[in-house]
């Protein structure tokens, strides 16, 4: 127990001190940050360029961003109510946009954030570099490479127009590419009159893309010379299971009784599973939140053929899956997945049974 309560207080002490001298508050309120400058390089106008930041908090306090700033009306934070509150190894995401269409030219701006550990008083501000160009004679539409919310295990494409009017009558985009492995791109010509040039880049995410937010950058490599030779637009997609469902919490069982439940898989529209596989655990020890092994390998029963699935065969929107535990005598925790084959689906999904048998005894576990 006193190791705990030293380590709980090694983190305030060390913010105490750092409160001292400016230059060490300074530091801890940067280490918070995963960036310590913006570049957006070369930006078309018209263009929707944002910057994501990860704030996170390593001390035991909470932290607490009281107020976000800027030197420059050509950027501003998109987080607009304060204070937002950070608890201890939370994290937060903050946004920083470019103004593409209000201003142009060269950007050397600084933006800042200001942070306080409400219980002792600690405060300190970040100031972050932010630099980019603004590009008016190049101009997309739309203002950024938005797939939207998309279903899981499907391909998608996106096309953005791209104008040039900055009179080179042999101004030419070589090259279009994405960083990410679920993203392809390519650009094509569509039209050029002297000086003005049309281009349609297109953005394609692999059906294999996994749930979630997907952020990257599509680059266009021009002819141009210098720091211009290269211009980035933002790409976004959300991706969303088409199929959800949710896991079977059988609670408490007997041994010899068995229990039955109805898992529910819903999707987007009628669907047909062709099987549900049963996928064996052998009992083990699991790792705890601080990186250690706790409990036993005892702890964990492993229900073998104990455990069953009846599945469905018709097409629906809707099915119900059900799944029968006949607990063995030994007592102890179960955690058994099922993974579920979808007709013409290349991911299976899958879903678990949680329970905990009561031994003969009347314990749970040994």
């Amino acid at each position: 127990m006193a190791v705990r309560s030293v380590s709980h207080l090694l983190v305030p002490l060390v913010v105490v001190a750092m409160s001292a001298a400016p230059v060490a508050a300074q530091e801890w309120g940067n280490k918070m940050f995963d960036r310590t400058e913006i570049k957006f390089g070369s930006v078309a106008r018209l263009a929707d360029t944002t910057f994501k930041i990860k704030v996170r908090n390593p001390y035991v306090e909470e932290i607490q961003i009281t107020n976000l700033s800027t030197s420059c009306g050509c950027i501003s934070w998109t987080d607009k109510q304060f204070p937002i509150s950070i608890p201890s190894k939370g994290e937060r995401e903050l946004t920083i946009r470019l103004d593409t269409i209000g201003h142009s030219g060269d950007k050397h701006v600084r933006a800042f954030a200001s942070l306080s550990e409400p219980t002792k008083g600690l405060t300190a501000q970040v100031t972050i570099p932010v630099d980019g160009r603004i590009r008016t004679d190049f101009e997309v539409r739309p203002s950024y490479v938005g797939f939207g919310p998309i279903d899981l295990g499907k391909g998608y494409i996106q096309r953005i127009g791209i104008t040039y009017n900055g009179g080179r009558p042999d101004w030419k985009i070589l090259q279009a590419k994405v960083n990410n492995t679920h993203l392809t791109a390519q650009v094509t010509e569509k039209s050029r009159n002297g000086g003005s040039v049309t281009y349609e880049a297109t953005v394609q995410i692999a059906a294999n893309a996994p749930i979630g937010v997907l952020r990257d950058q599509l680059i266009l490599t021009t002819n141009d010379v210098g720091g211009d030779s290269t211009i980035s637009i933002p790409v976004e997609a959300k991706v969303e299971p088409d199929i959800v469902v949710a896991d079977a919490m059988f609670g408490s069982l007997t041994p010899g009784q068995p229990k039955t439940m109805q898992v529910i898989i819903r999707g987007k529209k009628p669907f047909t599973i062709e099987k549900v596989d049963h996928v064996v655990h052998a009992g083990a020890a699991k790792a705890t939140a601080d990186g250690t092994v706790g409990g036993a390998a005892a702890d964990t029963v492993s229900l073998g053929d104990a455990i069953s699935a009846k599945t469905p065969t018709t097409s629906a929107a809707l099915h119900m899956v059900t799944v029968t535990v006949t607990p063995p005598t030994e007592g102890g925790m179960f955690d058994e997945e099922f993974s579920v084959v979808i007709a013409g689906r290349a991911q299976p999904i899958t879903f678990k049974a949680k329970g905990r048998i009561t031994a003969p005894d009347g314990t749970a576990s040994r």
